[in-house]
């Protein structure tokens, strides 16, 4: 549990490889816009055979829904190698590797085979050939739109809206800050069901819908200037009258579905845990070799205290966040884990990533500040998933929730609370 294994560590040192070869020489035009990071990724696809390892179970579900043979579940990104079988910790070791040089590049890879996953495993056989698996490719850009304009912390009182009319389904409503959606060819979006028998304001009635780019009342805002995470787009959605065939609907209209989003927001901040690794790992690799080489007084700062107070820290947040990763992974393993557990290692592993970011930053001084080197652009892009994915705050109120759940207080994020015997 504490180490890699052997093919998670064959992952870490090929995808490593990979991005000293070609993502560091090219960060600097990513950031500025003057590169494009999909082209990157498309790279990345090709080269670690992306379309075979995730897309061959997706072809082999939609042949047996064209053929009417069982539509056996397709594994995730997040569960599958390169041999087809269940391995937890691929996309995790990916994910940390990709961060060490550019966690907005990972995000883009992550909201692709997130947008492919959902569709590959509910989708019928047109969508899974048509969107899932040129998502898996980077041949289409994806991304999975849930926060609202007006919902954010509590991300399922949206008001975005889908009403089923025979054959096809309508949207209207609005998303906003999310990934890839400026350049996204298949857009996932996230809309309350209308129920016209019963409750309209259903927090479970919530399904993923597919909406393809050049649909008749999609459209999606220029990409917002932001502090970090330059290599990724990131915009908003608007549906007016937004007209689908019903087959795009992921779920049966029948029963409730909120706990599909859930799963999302799960798997996403288990890959947030590995992000904040590899941007520890990279923050105290820079920071040990500047100590080193820096000369102040006549002799290296390695030699002063204070910075090996510093250097220490690093180190100790690295082992906690590492260990929690390693812990994700073993927990999908073996199919165990609570959401207390997913908020304690999220809320962790964003708080030490920026603290150890700006933590290199400060030893670095002067040069810590400038773009030539990656303590400031880590902190920039990381600093988001103590926002994003779940606030910091939101996590903590998760926690205590659970604990006080776990002894019959239950409360809800607003305040509202029922205790067994009252």
């Amino acid at each position: 549990m504490f180490e890699l294994d052997e093919t998670l560590s064959a992952v870490e040192t090929a995808v490593r490889g990979f991005c000293e070869r070609e993502v560091e020489p090219h960060i600097a035009a990513i950031e500025s816009g003057d590169a494009s990071g999909f082209d990157v990724l498309r790279r990345f696809a090709v080269g670690f055979g992306l379309g075979e390892a995730l897309g061959a179970p997706m072809r082999a579900r939609a042949s047996r829904l064209r053929t009417g043979g069982p539509a056996r579940a397709v594994p995730s990104p997040e569960t599958v190698d390169g041999r087809g079988s269940a391995n937890p910790g691929i996309a995790t070791v990916v994910a940390k590797e990709l961060a060490r040089s550019s966690p907005g590049l990972a995000l883009c890879l992550l909201s692709n085979l997130g947008a492919a996953a959902t569709i590959g495993a509910r989708g019928d056989a047109d969508l899974i050939e048509r969107c899932a698996l040129p998502l898996v490719t980077l041949e289409k850009i994806g991304c999975w739109a849930l926060t609202e304009p007006g919902s954010g912390s509590d991300a399922f009182a949206m008001k975005t809206s889908a009403r089923l009319d025979g054959e096809t389904i309508v949207l209207n409503g609005s998303k906003t800050f999310i990934s890839n959606a400026p350049a996204a060819d298949v857009l996932l979006i996230y809309a309350r069901l209308e129920d016209p028998g019963g409750d309209r304001a259903d927090k479970q009635r919530i399904f993923p819908i597919v909406v393809e780019r050049g649909t008749a009342g999609l459209s999606t805002g220029a990409p917002m200037r932001k502090l970090g995470m330059h290599a990724t787009p990131t915009g908003e959605v608007f549906l007016q009258d937004c007209r689908v065939p019903r087959s795009h609907l992921l779920g049966d209209p029948a029963r409730p579905a909120r706990e599909l989003a859930e799963q999302t927001l799960v798997a996403e901040r288990v890959m947030v845990v590995a992000m904040c690794l590899g941007v520890i790992e990279r923050c105290l690799d820079d920071a040990l070799g500047f100590a080193i080489a820096r000369r102040q007084f006549g002799k290296p700062i390695a030699a002063f205290q204070l910075i090996q107070q510093k250097l220490a820290r690093m180190y100790v947040a690295r082992e906690n966040v590492r260990n929690l990763m390693l812990k994700g992974i073993w927990l999908q393993r073996e199919g165990k884990g609570s959401e207390r557990e997913v908020s304690a290692a999220k809320w962790y592993a964003t708080e030490a990533a920026a603290d150890v970011a700006l933590e290199a930053m400060q030893l670095m001084g002067g040069s810590g500040y400038m773009q030539e080197y990656a303590p400031e652009r880590l902190f920039r892009d990381i600093k988001l998933w103590t926002i994003a994915a779940g606030s910091s705050e939101i996590q903590t109120l998760t926690i205590a929730k659970d604990l006080l759940r776990a002894r019959g207080f239950s409360i809800d994020l607003a305040g509202g609370y029922r205790a067994d015997g009252e």
